[in-house]
């Protein structure tokens, strides 16, 4: 099987062929003519074909060379309109961006991504959902919005705040069942949580108390459930700061033991890329960032060591 024939030496036959001759095809390149002989001697040898005659008064195609000229004013063609596609992807602010997050944590992306859309309509964007952690590489993501851990130190990790977890109730079912003063006092409230959680963890400062927890009579793994099913009044849940924030607002929650809070964690926008940043994803960036960090708290809370 024969190699593929260098696109050097292909483009000096285009250029001999285009110019009339080694002298002004030597110019057009910006090399010796000395050079652009041996490259058309170095592509007849591999082709196996005369391409070129040449006589000290003239140049003439072989029925070969001819042949192979529209595929060299191809290549030639393709080549000059490499670096104005790129830079066209590199600074125009449209096309595809692929984000991904959490369910809970794409109730915070999902409206500032409408928002950008509206800015940019030339944006085509998709947000996944997924609870898995997503390596940005090989799930073929341009970002992800993920919490903890960044997993992976060849990354790009931009750090977007914190998430506090507390306990949160209706008014209503505090009002039936009363408010727990002290951690201990949880043992007589119904616990929504997640049926694998064997107790809670919450935080004062530096003093840390563990709290049972006893099996709900309805549990959910995913904060959204457990959110629905406490503004029915249902229970009391532990929730992140972020999501309950308008309800709590809106007076559809309130924060049970307001001085304990729960675990916390930090959250990151990772991507792959390096500098220099194609124009829409620094776009992009520059539109959430700033946007998310203001709706996550700057810094971790205090808790015990």
């Amino acid at each position: 099987m024969k190699t593929m024939p260098p696109p050097d030496d292909v483009l000096a036959f285009e250029a001999v062929a285009r110019c009339g001759s080694l002298t002004a095809a030597a110019e057009a390149l910006g090399c010796t003519k000395s050079m652009v002989s041996l490259r058309l001697k170095a592509l007849e040898r591999q082709l196996g074909a005369v391409l070129v005659l040449r006589t000290t008064r003239r140049l003439a195609l072989t029925e070969a060379g001819q042949r192979l000229l529209p595929h060299a004013q191809a290549l030639r063609h393709s080549l000059l309109q490499m670096q104005p596609a790129v830079d066209t992807a590199s600074c125009e602010v449209e096309g595809p961006i692929s984000i991904s997050t959490t369910s809970s944590m794409s109730t915070l992306l999902a409206p500032l991504l409408v928002a950008l859309a509206q800015q940019h309509p030339g944006l085509q964007l998709r947000l996944e959902v997924n609870n898995r952690v997503q390596d940005p590489l090989a799930d073929v993501l341009d970002f992800c919005l993920r919490s903890r851990k960044v997993y992976d130190e060849s990354l790009v990790a931009r750090s977007v705040g914190w998430v506090e977890e507390a306990l949160y109730a209706a008014p209503a079912y505090l009002a039936a069942q009363g408010w727990p003063q002290h951690p201990d006092e949880l043992a007589g409230h119904r616990l929504l949580g997640d049926e694998q959680q064997a107790q809670q963890r919450l935080y004062r400062g530096s003093e840390m108390v563990t709290v049972a927890m006893p099996p709900p009579l309805l549990y959910s793994e995913t904060y959204l459930v457990n959110h629905q099913l406490a503004c029915a009044g249902l229970g009391i849940t532990a929730l992140p700061d972020f999501l309950v924030a308008g309800d709590v607002a809106a007076g559809r929650l309130q924060r049970v033991l307001p001085q304990w809070h729960c675990d916390h964690w930090p959250v990151f926008l990772i991507f792959p890329y390096r500098q220099p940043l194609p124009r829409k994803y620094q776009v992009f960036l520059d539109f959430v960032l700033p946007r998310l960090r203001a709706l996550l708290q700057p810094s971790a809370p205090l808790a015990a060591g």
